[in-house]
């Protein structure tokens, strides 16, 4: 090898240490700045953990057996028709759901809308205001309840109310027919006895859909879906106690024995047993609504196609833009729940909620947050969960300053 040549090599032998060097340094420059990232990432991950799983303990880690020494619980379930500026609305869906865990039976009671009921002094006008669907809205819930119970003969252990647009989220979780299941559900017109038959569809739907999806095996309960469901209704029962009522009712075997589950009235009408099945349903109310939809309500969501109540709801969410009595009771009514389109649906609810978060305190804010949160997570909406996830974490740094 020549002077030259031994030369040329040292070199290049000492440029690629320097290129060595060079990259050694970076890359443990970048290494520690990485590995700071990767702590602060976990860090940031941890304290968001921290706040869900305080939130969600909240719920799943409280048990309670709901069954009195007699083995049976009582839950009233109310169907709420909650209209902009009502505290309560009328108890339009009155069902009590009786079960007997030492006789293996259950029996759901249905109260028609219509019956009988006195209201407070002063507070009726007109005949049709007595009527027990009024109680709520004219008297306040507990005189309303306090009627229901009067009428029932019983006492309820438990009450569970949902809303019109709860009932909207429900369905879509357990995916059915929204708008028509809705619409059948409210059906009365349809029927020569009218509300009786209505009140009783209600009764057959709720026993329907107990077979459908109690399932046979307790280890087969999904308590995640129970969960989501769980709080989209108002209820002074725990969550553990709807979980165990859940057990009890599996333990039954309803999906091999639907007779165990019997259907009443009070007071008592001739009414037909008829069957939900949401494949036929668009048949259905056409037969029964088809001839008379035209003279129905304009407002009566019964007689209306999906396209028009759509564009109803979302043009008077747009009317009342900048209001925020309206968007508070939009939002703790769920509001959004009856927007079919899911994009449109879910970027409503988080512009509701930011115009909500104004109106509550600190602590209420991040309950509802990690609710909000853990709920995309369960229904895999990835990109709202970690809007949701940063929102509460920049809530959560700005505590800790």
């Amino acid at each position: 090898m020549t002077r030259t040549s031994r030369l040329l090599w040292r070199i290049f032998l000492f440029v690629l240490f320097c290129i060595g060097f060079a990259f050694l340094v970076y890359g443990y420059d970048w290494y520690q700045e990485s590995r700071e990232v990767r702590e602060e990432h976990a860090r940031q991950q941890a304290a968001i953990y921290a706040v869900i799983s305080d939130r969600q303990a909240d719920d799943l880690d409280e048990t309670g057996d709901p069954f009195e020494e007699d083995g049976i619980v009582r839950v009233l379930f109310i169907g709420l028709d909650s209209r902009a500026g009502q505290e309560f609305g009328h108890c339009d869906a009155i069902q009590l759901i009786e079960i007997d865990k030492k006789n293996e039976s259950v029996n759901i009671t249905a109260v028609p809308r219509g019956t009988y009921a006195p209201l407070p002094f002063g507070k009726g006008v007109t005949s049709t205001d007595y009527y027990v669907s009024n109680s709520c809205a004219l008297g306040g819930l507990e005189y309303g309840i306090t009627n229901i119970e009067r009428i029932l003969g019983k006492k309820a252990d438990y009450l569970v109310m949902v809303g019109f647009s709860e009932t909207f989220g429900i369905l879509r979780r357990m995916e059915l027919p929204t708008t028509e299941t809705l619409q059948w559900l409210r059906n009365r017109q349809g029927y020569a006895i009218g509300e009786p038959q209505r009140a009783r569809n209600h009764s057959t739907f709720i026993k329907q859909m107990m077979v459908k999806f109690v399932p046979e095996d307790a280890s087969a309960i999904d308590t995640a879906f129970h969960y989501l469901i769980y709080k989209m209704v108002r209820t002074d029962l725990r969550f553990g106690e709807a979980e165990e009522i859940v057990k009890v009712l599996s333990a039954m075997n309803i999906q091999e024995h639907p007779e165990k589950i019997s259907l009443s009235m009070k007071p008592a009408y001739t009414v037909q047993d008829i069957p939900y099945d949401p494949d036929t349903i668009s048949e259905h109310l056409s037969s029964t609504l088809g001839k008379i939809s035209q003279w129905l309500p304009k407002a009566d969501y019964s007689g209306q196609s999906e396209e028009d109540i759509q564009g109803k709801l979302l043009a008077t969410i747009a009317e009342h833009d900048g209001d925020e009595e309206f968007f508070k009771w939009a939002f703790e009514n769920d509001l959004w729940l009856q927007i079919e389109d899911d994009t449109t649906r879910e970027q409503m609810r988080w512009d509701m909620m930011n115009t909500y978060f104004t109106l509550i305190t600190v602590q209420e804010k991040q309950n509802l947050l990690a609710d909000y949160v853990l709920e995309m997570e369960q229904l895999g909406k990835s990109e709202w969960e970690e809007k949701g996830k940063a929102l509460l974490l920049t809530w959560i740094e700005d505590t800790q300053r």
